[in-house]
């Protein structure tokens, strides 16, 4: 195996040539090795290309050394404020090949600080393999109940340490080239220590060495006074509504509205804009949207685009104009393979969010569906529901689950069912039915924190609770499992989804917080 292993698993220094260079303002000189090295309250990798990478981190030092040896970063680059974090631009970086990189006026990295460049594009890895961590409202280690205490913060990192173990027993030792969040990863309202909480605090070994890239969730949007006389009533509601602060409520199509205690806009913005630089101007590949809201980017053989179910999708025009950017995009693509994260399920029977009736997911699905068919897109991922589903391989169903017919919306196997994806029922990347590439896999992978459990509705409710068709979309893989968390149409389990992609096969696992593979389906070109 020739890809670097990062500090998850045991690590293979590979040495190459090449020479740094910062961006054109920034002034390169000799590290000095003066000093010791500093760790930091929030270090993390943006934008890896094949010739540049991003550096963002918060604490003392304002420099970052650079090298192709641990021992002899021989390249030292001033950094720049930039949304309350330094940041340095790395240039004229060789393809595919490992730098080391330390804080502070150092020769050597202290603490094997790393990460791998991107190969060229549309050329493969060292070891023919892309690998991917795909995680879906993983934010709950920030999240708050009454009194202050965190909520489900073991299961965030009972994740993270499923996903090593995997890595470790039963991945061959490879670890992540990419981090994809699918929205909700810092609960409650997506303030910047939420995020601290939730996520560089939970994966600091994973955002110092691999780019992390997100899309927009509910729950990144801050709150909204909403009366919770509707959910739970209480003797006050007798005599008005009881307006409280809801974390994730908003259904704002502007930014600049988030509010994080329900007090009106915060004059700061949305956390998420300010944390993370993406690249809106194409910088990475694809056709520039203008917008950090919704982006794409090229990775070795993968074209993959971000798109904004929370804000843009929310008005008309915005979300017009997303749709002709995609169109735009994805016409240009000419990858191998293709992949699209956004955060509400265009299918799904989640315990709070259900497609039939969310419009959100109404509007992703009916609006966007046909794109991704017409375009080649092979794989949908999103969140929002606290569970995995996995849908057949889908064509021509933008309606509600009633209308769904596997004889005419599935792709099928010799006996005319629904192929899963499996064994001698792989999926063919040009469909057998059609001899085009038009079928689309939608996954819905929203319990890297969290799980649902199922609460049955009494008569006369069916909010916070699991109603009769919980988990059991159609359009969704059968499960035949009577261990606890499986229903006939998906599984209410902790997990997240690893994702590796070669030349000819695109694999997908769901893995729960023990390191064991619940699901999976290939697709083959």
């Amino acid at each position: 195996m020739g890809k670097w292993r990062h500090p998850l698993v045991a690590l293979i220094v590979v040495q190459l040539g090449g020479c740094v260079q910062p961006t054109a303002e920034r002034e390169q000189a000799v590290c000095t090795g003066a000093g010791t090295g500093e760790r930091s309250e929030r270090l993390f990798l943006q934008q890896v290309g094949d010739s540049g990478a991003l550096l963002r981190w918060r604490g003392e030092s304002g420099v970052v050394c650079v090298g192709t040896r641990a021992d002899a970063l021989d390249t030292r680059v001033a950094a720049r404020e930039e949304g309350g974090h330094h940041e340095v631009r790395l240039s004229g970086l060789q393809p595919d090949t490992v730098y080391h990189y330390a804080l502070g006026d150092v020769s050597a990295a202290p603490a094997d600080q790393q990460f791998r460049t991107a190969p060229r594009r549309g050329a493969l890895p060292t070891d023919g393999n892309t690998r991917i961590l795909v995680l879906g409202d993983s934010g709950t280690a920030g999240a708050e109940i009454a009194g202050g205490k965190a909520r489900e913060q073991t299961s965030a990192r009972a994740v993270a340490d499923g996903v090593r173990r995997f890595v470790a027993a039963q991945g061959g030792g490879e670890p992540p080239d990419l981090l994809l969040l699918l929205g909700d990863n810092a609960y409650t309202e997506g303030s910047d220590a939420q995020w601290q909480a939730s996520f560089f605090d939970i994966y600091p070994e994973l955002t110092r060495s691999v780019a992390t890239w997100p899309t927009i969730g509910n729950h990144e949007m801050g709150s909204v006074p909403v009366d919770v006389c509707r959910f739970a009533p209480m003797p006050s509601c007798k005599d008005a509504p009881v307006y409280r602060a809801l974390g994730g409520g908003s259904e704002s199509p502007d930014p600049a509205s988030y509010d994080s205690d329900g007090d009106g806009p915060d004059p700061g913005g949305m956390p998420y804009l300010s944390i993370f630089d993406l690249p809106a101007r194409a910088e990475l590949g694809g056709v520039p949207s203008g917008t950090e809201q919704y982006y794409a980017f090229d990775h070795a053989n993968l074209h993959i685009v971000s798109l904004d179910s929370q804000l843009s999708n929310r008005d008309p025009a915005q979300r017009a104009a997303m749709r002709q950017w995609l169109v735009d995009d994805l016409a240009a693509n000419d990858s191998d393979w293709t992949i699209v994260i956004f955060h509400h399920p265009p299918y799904s029977k989640g315990v709070h969010h259900d497609s039939d009736h969310e419009q959100a997911e109404i509007d992703m699905r009916e609006t966007f569906g046909p794109v991704f068919e017409e375009h080649g897109v092979d794989v949908v991922f999103s969140g929002h529901s606290h569970s995995y589903e996995r849908s057949w391989y889908l064509h021509g169903h933008q309606g509600r689950s009633a209308s769904f017919d596997p004889q005419r919306h599935a792709e099928l196997n010799a006996a005319g069912e629904p192929a899963i994806g499996q064994h001698d029922e792989a999926y063919r990347q040009v469909s057998a039915g059609s001899g085009r590439d038009d079928k689309v896999v939608y996954a819905v992978t929203g319990s890297a924190g969290q799980a649902d459990r199922e609460n049955p509705c009494p008569p006369g409710r069916s909010l916070l609770c699991t109603r009769e068709d919980w988990l059991m979309h159609p359009a969704h893989r059968r499960f035949e499992s009577a261990e606890p968390g499986y229903r006939p149409h998906g599984i209410a389990r902790l997990g997240a989804v690893v994702l590796d992609v070669g030349r000819d096969r695109l694999s997908s696992r769901f893995v729960d917080e023990h390191g064991e593979v619940l699901d999976w389906f290939v697709i083959e070109r």
